[in-house]
């Protein structure tokens, strides 16, 4: 029989879901590589839309001159909010930037997005994005990210990566979107470094505030009032049978 080995390793929850998240979870990738010296090699996958969560990977991450690659929205992408459609994109001086440092940009359409006219197949999509969303909505464009960047041979299959949106990181075994899951070369969801605790925008349910535990001196005290409650009740009456 072979030793099953196990190791330990924390996660960081946080209260909301969202972009605020984006600088804690740099800083939770930087405290695993300052105490994981296996994963400073690692390249690191982030989904962006403007190009804040590489920019921030950078200034936060250069002592350890991580390999960056950043993952986006096609050309023609757009979300309507209020009647209005934005288009978010890579202003040109931050691509500027980007180039200047060797940071890659993947800019296509992202693998599990539907396409008009097919709806069978969109159907099947939203199915993949809705089961990935349990873990949170910012782990879909975790997994998308590293897809998108394996279909482009930015990183290879098989290939150990950090995934990071503005409030997910995970470390994942890389695939193409053809293979994922697959057995052999599927990919794989090795460690999830931090993610949001409550899904406040996948769910739209809101952070509970705990009710404060019991002090352990409380519950003595309650147990001896029960006790002695008991005690001074009668005990219940016997009746003997008469012959």
């Amino acid at each position: 029989m072979g030793i099953n080995t196990q190791t330990s390793q924390s996660i960081v929850y946080f209260e909301r879901e969202g972009r605020e998240n984006l600088t804690q979870v740099l800083r939770v990738v930087k405290r695993a590589f300052r105490k994981r010296v296996e994963l400073r090699s690692l390249k690191i996958v982030v989904f962006t839309a403007i190009g804040e969560g590489p920019a921030l990977s950078y200034n936060l991450l250069q002592e350890y001159t991580p390999q960056i690659i950043a993952v986006t929205f096609p050309s023609d992408f757009y979300i309507v909010r209020e009647g209005k459609k934005i288009c978010p994109n890579i202003p040109d001086k931050i691509q500027a930037l980007f180039d200047g440092l060797g940071i890659k940009v993947i800019r296509s359409r992202l693998p599990f997005e539907e396409i008009d006219g097919v709806p069978g197949y969109n159907e099947q999509m939203k199915l993949i994005k809705d089961s990935l969303s349990v873990f949170g909505g910012g782990f879909v464009p975790c997994i998308q990210a590293v897809l998108q960047a394996c279909d482009h041979d930015a990183i290879r299959v098989g290939e150990k990566v950090i995934s990071i949106t503005g409030d997910s990181a995970a470390i994942i075994t890389a695939s193409t979107t053809k293979t994922f899951l697959s057995k052999e070369s599927g990919l794989v969801v090795n460690e999830i470094l931090c993610k949001a605790r409550n899904l406040t925008i996948a769910r739209g349910s809101q952070p509970k505030t705990p009710e404060p535990a019991a002090s352990l001196f409380d519950l003595k005290a309650e147990v001896k009032a029960t006790k002695r409650k008991e005690l001074s009740q009668p005990g219940p009456k016997i009746l003997e049978a008469k012959e």
